[in-house]
This record gives structure tokens, sequence and C-alpha cells, in this order.
């Protein structure tokens, strides 16, 4: 599988010279099968960086999984140029209770006062169907399922295996011993400790682990119960996990390049010292990697 990091910001759209080099666009990640299918994991500002090779592409569908409905994840759904064309078919996943509830939460943020075109005017064929946890799709040579995370509304990581290679992608969650938030009434136990080994079971045999790394452990301190990790706890879950290769993404708005490499080196040293193999790596907006 290939996966190109489209925006890998968090929050708001950070632009500037000092945020060029990891990209200032929120979180959108494109994952190619190896014959050429692809899907797209949310739909924050960095979607439109996907334009040129959706409109050049000979596939004509895809899906859409979102993890949620935050701003910074699906604020680029209007922004994205295949929508605006017959000659596409996308589906749209995400956490609600129908696809009713699906498509109404979209249009909202297209109302007029908002945005001059609404769902009813986009050409492309676009379905709305909820995810859960326990579901599972096929698209191309990929299946997908997914599991609940820990955050301030009913948040989804979604896991990609295709060809004996698995992805999981895990933002905006909040470690359970430090916060518990809202868990869906589907999961029979409310535990911190067994939600946490329930996450680390799920992502185990992974090859890898693209998750969230927002705060410092200083920084973490004024934002408890904001639904959000630090990199300490992002780079344990992976130690935790066994998981070969990771990658932080959903960069601070307010982290510039330079502090993020300063933070990656800090962490590649700790690793050596105790040596620890993991493959660690910051996403990088229009960068790709391949498992």
């Amino acid at each position: 599988m290939k996966i190109k990091f489209l925006g890998s910001r968090g929050s708001i759209p950070t632009p500037g010279s000092s945020f060029s080099e990891y990209g200032g666009n929120t979180s959108c990640i494109q994952i190619i099968d190896d014959e050429e299918n692809y899907i797209i994991l949310d739909a924050g500002s960095g979607i439109k960086n996907l334009n040129k090779y959706a409109l050049e592409s000979q596939k004509k569908e895809s899906i859409i999984l979102l993890t949620h409905f935050h701003w910074d994840h699906i604020i680029g759904i209007p922004f994205f140029i295949p929508f605006y064309s017959s000659e596409y078919k996308f589906t749209i996943y995400g956490p609600k209770e129908s696809s009713v509830e699906m498509y109404n939460t979209i249009n909202n943020i297209l109302a007029k006062d908002y945005f001059p075109i609404n769902l009813e005017q986009f050409a492309a064929k676009v379905d709305f169907e909820e995810f859960y946890e326990g579901k599972k799709i096929n698209f191309g040579n990929m299946t997908i399922e997914a599991l609940w995370v820990n955050h301030s509304c009913y948040t989804l990581s979604y896991k990609i295996t295709s060809n004996n290679k698995v992805i999981v992608y895990l933002t905006d969650h909040e470690p359970y011993k430090k916060r518990l938030h809202i868990v869906h009434p589907t999961l029979k136990h409310y535990n911190a400790d067994l939600l946490h080994a329930r996450l680390v079971d799920y992502i185990r045999g992974a090859d890898l682990l693209i998750v969230e790394g927002e705060y410092t452990k200083t920084e973490y301190e004024k934002h408890i119960g904001w639904g959000h990790s630090t990199f300490n706890d992002a780079i344990q879950l992976a130690i935790d996990s066994n998981v070969p290769y990771t990658v932080i993404h959903h960069h601070n708005q307010e982290r510039t390049d330079e502090q993020l490499k300063l933070i990656h080196h800090k962490f590649l040293a700790y690793l050596k010292k105790e040596n620890i193999n993991l493959n660690l790596a910051f996403a990088k907006e229009n960068t790709f990697i391949e498992i």
C-alpha cells in the first residue's frame, strides 16, 4: 500500500513559511492499493491536495472515512473538485447513527449562510453510510474495520488491511488513564485499563501506525479533557503495540517546522539510547510512504 499525507495539521489550517515543511493543511490521508484503488481518511483542508490526482486517475469511485465531524476533519469537503463532476461516485462513512444523520451533518456546513453550494448541487453521486465498531467493508483490495476511541464526541480509529499489510489510523484520542470521555453505548465496559488493553490488541500486528501527537507533556497539563494525546503517549502506544513503523500526525497548529524537527530528533535519540527498534517519522504534507 502507498500512503500519501495530504494534510497533517490539527485544529485549523496554518499557512506561513514557518509551517511549510510539515504543512499547514488539516487532516487528510490517501491510501492506495496495488490496483490503484484509493480511499481517503478524513476530509480536512488537505483534501484539496488530492484534486489533481483524483481528476487524472482512471478510478472514478472512492470512499471517504471520517473519524469524526469536528471542523478540521471535514472542512475540505466543499473544495474537493470531483464532487462537482458527474463522472465520480463517492461513499462517505462516519460515526453517526444513520446515513440521514450523516447527510444532515455535512449539509449543515454547506447551508447558504456559510457556503454557496449544498449537497444537492454536487454533480457526483455521493452516498452516506454509518460506520461503527464491528462493521467491516471491502473496497478494491482493502478491508476496513474500526474501533471506538477516546475523544469528546464519538470517534473512530480505522484499520486498513491489504495483501497482508495493515495500517492503523488513530487520531483525536486522549489516553483513557488520563481522561475518560464519552464512551459509545455498544461497549461492554468502561474501565480505563481494559479500554487501553483492547486498543493495544487492536493495533498489535499492524505494519504502520499513524497516530496523533498533539501536545508535549507540559502542554497537556493545560489541555486535559480536550481529547488529544502527547508525543510520549503516542510513542509509548506504538511500543506497547509492538508496531515497527510509526508516523506522528495531527501536528499542533502552533508547532513550527523547527520545533517539530527538534522534538523528532529528541525522540529518535531516546529510542536509540533505550535500544528500542521503532522507525519513527513525523508526517509531512505531500509526501509518500509505502509498506
